[in-house]
C-alpha cells in the first residue's frame, strides 16, 4: 500500500459566490416588488453567510466576507426586482425609487425614462455589478503556490497502515518491536527539507534530496514507544511552506477511528 500525503486548503469558488447571488435571486423574486425592500433581507442573508463560513478569529476576514455576500445578494436582489418588473410591464406604475441616491442631474434624467428602460438598466447593471463582485474577489485573493512534498508509507519501509483520527491526526502504524524505518517521499528541485521530532530528538534536520528530488531519511524508534510525532517542513523561495504532520503507532496499540 503506498499513501501519499499532501495539504489542502478550503476556497470559496466563482461557483459558490454565483450560488449566494441565486439565494438573493429568488428570496427577492418571490419576496420584494421594489427595490428598497431588498436591503434589510439581504444584510440578513449576507451575514448567515458570514457566520457560517468565516472563522470569528479573522476579524479581518470576517467583515470583507460579509461585505461580499451582501453585495451579491443585494444585486441578486435588484435584478430579480428588475426582472420582475420587466415582465410585468403593464403593470408598472411610475416610481422615483432607485437603488442609490444619484445627484439632482442624474435623477432628473433617470426620471425621464420609462419604467421598461429603467428595469432594463437595473438589470444591466446588476449583472455587471455581480461580475465585478467576482471579479475582484479573486483578484485580491492571492493564490496558494505551495510546495510540493509528498509521503510513501509502505509496507517495504516498515509501515502496515495509514488512518486518521476524528480531529483530522494522521496516524501510521509499524510492525510490533520495529526499531528502524526508513521515511520516503518526494519534494521538488531545489526545496529545502527538514524535519522535527521532539519524541525523537529531532530538530530542524535537513534531509538531503537526491537527482530526482526524493528523499529517504532513516528513523530510529524507541523500545516500547506509545507515539512519536514527526514534523516535515518543505519551504522554496517564492513558493508556500509546506508541513506534514503524522503520528506513528506500533500495530499492537489500540485507537478509536
Amino acid at each position: 500500500m503506498i499513501s501519499t500525503v499532501t495539504t489542502t486548503t478550503t476556497d470559496i469558488s466563482v461557483y459558490f459566490l454565483l450560488f449566494v447571488v441565486l439565494i438573493g435571486f429568488a428570496y427577492h423574486l418571490i419576496r420584494n416588488k421594489e427595490y428598497k425592500d431588498t436591503l434589510l433581507a439581504s444584510v440578513i442573508i449576507g451575514l448567515i453567510f458570514g457566520l457560517i463560513l468565516v472563522p470569528v478569529d479573522d476579524l479581518l476576514l470576517y467583515f470583507l466576507t460579509y461585505g461580499k455576500f451582501i453585495a451579491l445578494v443585494i444585486l441578486g436582489g435588484f435584478l430579480a426586482v428588475g426582472f420582475k418588473k420587466l415582465i410585468k410591464n403593464s403593470a408598472i406604475e411610475r416610481s422615483s425609487e432607485t437603488p442609490g441616491t444619484p445627484s439632482k442631474g442624474y435623477k432628473k434624467w433617470w426620471d425621464k425614462q420609462n419604467p421598461r428602460v429603467q428595469a432594463i438598466t437595473i438589470c444591466i447593471a446588476s449583472l455587471l455589478g455581480i461580475a465585478l463582485v467576482i471579479s475582484a474577489v479573486y483578484l485580491l485573493t492571492p493564490l496558494e503556490n505551495p510546495v510540493l512534498l509528498g509521503l510513501e508509507f509502505t509496507p517495504s519501509n516498515g509501515f502496515i497502515n495509514v488512518n486518521y483520527t476524528d480531529e483530522g491526526d494522521m496516524i501510521v502504524f509499524v510492525a510490533n518491536n520495529t526499531t528502524q524505518y526508513v521515511l520516503e517521499g518526494s519534494s521538488e528541485a531545489n526545496a529545502t527539507l527538514k524535519i522535527t521530532s521532539n519524541d525523537l530528538g529531532i530538530y530542524d534536520q535537513n534531509i538531503p534530496l537526491d537527482a530526482e528530488n526524493r528523499f529517504t531519511y532513516k528513523l530510529d524508534l524507541p523500545e516500547n514507544f506509545s507515539s512519536i510525532e514527526v514534523t516535515l517542513n518543505a519551504t522554496k523561495s517564492g513558493k508556500d511552506d509546506r508541513n506534514i504532520t503524522f503520528f506513528i503507532k506500533s500495530n499492537d496499540i489500540k485507537i478509536i477511528i
